[in-house]
Protein backbone atom coordinates (compact mmCIF):
# COMPACT_ATOMS: atom_id res chain seq x y z
CA UNK A 1 0.00 0.00 0.00
CA UNK A 2 2.96 2.51 1.03
CA UNK A 3 4.29 1.96 -2.52
CA UNK A 4 1.22 2.75 -4.54
CA UNK A 5 0.71 5.89 -2.31
CA UNK A 6 3.85 6.63 -3.59
CA UNK A 7 3.51 6.12 -6.99
CA UNK A 8 0.31 7.72 -6.77
CA UNK A 9 1.57 11.00 -5.37
CA UNK A 10 4.25 11.49 -8.06
CA UNK A 11 2.01 10.87 -11.33
CA UNK A 12 -0.27 13.77 -9.53
CA UNK A 13 2.27 15.89 -9.57
CA UNK A 14 3.38 15.51 -13.10
CA UNK A 15 -0.08 16.36 -14.04
CA UNK A 16 -0.68 18.91 -12.10
CA UNK A 17 3.21 20.57 -13.66
CA UNK A 18 1.36 19.19 -17.39
CA UNK A 19 -1.36 21.06 -16.94
CA UNK A 20 0.09 24.38 -15.32
CA UNK A 21 2.79 24.07 -18.55
CA UNK A 22 0.03 23.70 -21.22
CA UNK A 23 -1.84 26.26 -19.85
CA UNK A 24 0.75 28.91 -19.95
CA UNK A 25 1.38 27.76 -23.29
CA UNK A 26 4.71 26.69 -23.25
CA UNK A 27 4.04 23.99 -25.89
CA UNK A 28 3.48 26.38 -29.11
CA UNK A 29 0.73 28.63 -30.44
CA UNK A 30 -2.03 25.58 -30.55
CA UNK A 31 -5.30 26.90 -31.16
CA UNK A 32 -4.60 30.07 -29.61
CA UNK A 33 -5.36 32.10 -26.28
CA UNK A 34 -4.26 35.38 -24.63
CA UNK A 35 -2.48 36.09 -21.51
CA UNK A 36 -1.46 39.17 -19.26
CA UNK A 37 -4.21 41.38 -20.36
CA UNK A 38 -5.90 43.46 -17.01
CA UNK A 39 -7.82 46.23 -17.33
CA UNK A 40 -8.18 46.67 -21.41
CA UNK A 41 -9.52 42.92 -21.89
CA UNK A 42 -9.58 41.13 -25.13
CA UNK A 43 -12.65 40.12 -25.71
CA UNK A 44 -12.38 38.54 -29.52
CA UNK A 45 -9.56 39.06 -32.26
CA UNK A 46 -9.40 37.76 -35.72
CA UNK A 47 -5.61 37.64 -37.55
CA UNK A 48 -6.01 37.60 -41.56
CA UNK A 49 -4.35 38.53 -44.85
CA UNK A 50 -6.12 42.11 -45.12
CA UNK A 51 -6.51 42.71 -41.11
CA UNK A 52 -5.02 42.48 -37.26
CA UNK A 53 -8.35 43.56 -35.25
CA UNK A 54 -8.63 43.10 -31.42
CA UNK A 55 -11.84 43.57 -29.93
CA UNK A 56 -11.04 45.49 -26.22
CA UNK A 57 -13.34 45.54 -23.19
CA UNK A 58 -12.52 48.48 -20.55
CA UNK A 59 -12.47 46.64 -17.47
CA UNK A 60 -10.67 49.16 -14.89
CA UNK A 61 -13.97 50.27 -13.37
CA UNK A 62 -13.28 54.14 -14.74
CA UNK A 63 -12.47 56.17 -18.01
CA UNK A 64 -9.26 55.24 -20.10
CA UNK A 65 -8.04 57.99 -21.79
CA UNK A 66 -6.01 58.75 -24.44
CA UNK A 67 -5.85 55.39 -25.49
CA UNK A 68 -2.74 53.76 -27.71
CA UNK A 69 -2.99 50.33 -28.69
CA UNK A 70 0.35 48.81 -30.32
CA UNK A 71 1.50 45.48 -31.45
CA UNK A 72 4.95 43.36 -31.90
CA UNK A 73 5.79 40.40 -34.44
CA UNK A 74 9.30 40.57 -32.75
CA UNK A 75 9.36 39.11 -29.14
CA UNK A 76 8.24 42.27 -27.91
CA UNK A 77 11.83 44.41 -28.24
CA UNK A 78 10.07 46.82 -30.06
CA UNK A 79 6.37 48.10 -31.04
CA UNK A 80 6.24 49.68 -34.05
CA UNK A 81 2.68 48.72 -35.11
CA UNK A 82 0.16 51.78 -34.26
CA UNK A 83 -3.56 50.24 -34.14
CA UNK A 84 -5.91 52.94 -35.31
CA UNK A 85 -9.11 52.34 -32.23
CA UNK A 86 -12.65 52.85 -32.66
CA UNK A 87 -14.76 54.74 -31.42
CA UNK A 88 -11.96 56.84 -29.56
CA UNK A 89 -9.25 57.28 -27.79
CA UNK A 90 -11.02 57.87 -24.66
CA UNK A 91 -12.84 54.52 -23.44
CA UNK A 92 -15.79 54.42 -20.69
CA UNK A 93 -15.86 51.93 -18.71
CA UNK A 94 -17.54 48.46 -19.26
CA UNK A 95 -17.75 49.57 -23.09
CA UNK A 96 -16.09 47.36 -26.02
CA UNK A 97 -13.27 49.19 -28.63
CA UNK A 98 -11.73 47.58 -31.66
CA UNK A 99 -8.34 48.02 -32.58
CA UNK A 100 -7.12 47.58 -36.02
CA UNK A 101 -4.16 47.77 -37.86
CA UNK A 102 -3.51 47.31 -41.86
CA UNK A 103 0.26 47.63 -41.84
CA UNK A 104 1.61 45.57 -45.05
CA UNK A 105 4.63 44.99 -42.81
CA UNK A 106 2.60 43.04 -40.00
CA UNK A 107 0.13 41.84 -42.01
CA UNK A 108 3.13 40.16 -43.75
CA UNK A 109 3.82 37.56 -40.93
CA UNK A 110 0.40 36.13 -41.13
CA UNK A 111 2.13 34.41 -43.95
CA UNK A 112 -0.14 31.14 -44.94
CA UNK A 113 -3.98 29.98 -43.67
CA UNK A 114 -3.29 27.83 -40.44
CA UNK A 115 0.03 29.23 -39.31
CA UNK A 116 0.64 29.78 -36.08
CA UNK A 117 1.42 33.14 -34.81
CA UNK A 118 2.48 35.40 -31.62
CA UNK A 119 1.68 38.95 -30.83
CA UNK A 120 2.93 41.26 -28.14
CA UNK A 121 0.65 43.83 -27.42
CA UNK A 122 1.04 47.15 -25.27
CA UNK A 123 -1.84 48.99 -24.37
CA UNK A 124 -1.01 52.44 -22.71
CA UNK A 125 -3.97 55.11 -21.13
CA UNK A 126 -4.15 58.01 -18.80
CA UNK A 127 -6.33 57.12 -15.96
CA UNK A 128 -9.03 59.58 -14.78
CA UNK A 129 -6.48 60.78 -11.77
CA UNK A 130 -3.81 61.71 -14.91
CA UNK A 131 -1.52 58.72 -14.18
CA UNK A 132 -0.16 57.05 -17.16
CA UNK A 133 -0.52 52.88 -17.04
CA UNK A 134 1.27 50.40 -19.47
CA UNK A 135 -0.75 47.15 -19.98
CA UNK A 136 1.28 44.11 -21.89
CA UNK A 137 -0.36 41.12 -23.92
CA UNK A 138 0.05 38.43 -25.80
CA UNK A 139 -2.72 36.74 -28.04
CA UNK A 140 -1.21 33.51 -29.92
CA UNK A 141 -3.64 31.85 -32.98
CA UNK A 142 -3.42 30.71 -36.30
CA UNK A 143 -3.95 32.96 -39.27
CA UNK A 144 -7.33 33.41 -41.04
CA UNK A 145 -7.00 33.95 -44.87
CA UNK A 146 -9.96 35.33 -46.55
Amino acid sequence: MEYLMTYGWAILVVIIVGIVLWQSGVFGTGSGGVSGFDKARVQDYTFNSAQLQVVFENAAGSTMKTVTVNASTDGGATFPYNMTITPGTNWAPGKEYTAISTNATLIAACVSAGAGYKLDFKVGYTSEGNVAHTEAGVIRGKCEHL
